[in-house]
């Protein structure tokens, strides 16, 4: 188990900070500090339980305060990747589109997977070449779905 770290501000005044604090991702993270200094919490994961977070995003914050002292608590940083950042190079987008505009198009998202992989050297999981094909790109499976056999002879 790994040591907490030493807490140098008093407990009135983080208090004091937790209550005044407007924004409510600092006013948890003050709030941590808060409640391993009181010893409310004895742990990284008692820490977690109490504030309804994962015990590594409270290592994280103990690393910022680590960092840069009780300040780097007050930086929020935007979630998610960079802007621009994309997880398949654009000729590779750029292929796969005309490859999915095609008749015969895919059978499956885990064969556009293994084709981006041979044909494309990118390898993506599973979830993202989903997200790329039915929401980036708007595009569909162009090979039907095989029919359960009763309702092929099914009369009407």
């Amino acid at each position: 188990m790994y040591n907490l770290p030493e807490i140098d501000e008093p407990v009135d005044w983080l208090d004091a900070q937790v209550r005044s604090e407007q924004d409510a991702q600092v006013q948890r993270r003050l709030q941590m500090l808060l409640l391993l200094k009181t010893g409310e919490a004895k742990s990284r994961s008692a820490a977690a339980r109490h504030l309804g977070v994962h015990r590594n995003t409270i290592d994280n914050w103990l690393g910022l305060c680590g960092e840069g002292g009780i300040k780097k608590l007050y930086e929020i940083q935007e979630p998610g990747p960079a802007p621009g950042q994309q997880s398949i190079p654009p000729e590779a987008m750029k292929a796969l589109k005309r490859r999915l505009s095609e008749p015969q198009g895919f059978g499956s998202y885990k064969e556009i997977q293994r084709w981006l992989a041979e044909e494309q050297d990118v390898d993506l999981c599973y979830s993202t070449a989903c997200r790329i094909v039915r929401y980036d790109l708007r595009a569909k499976l162009k090979t039907p779905r095989p029919s359960h056999p009763k309702k092929a002879t099914r009369s009407k």
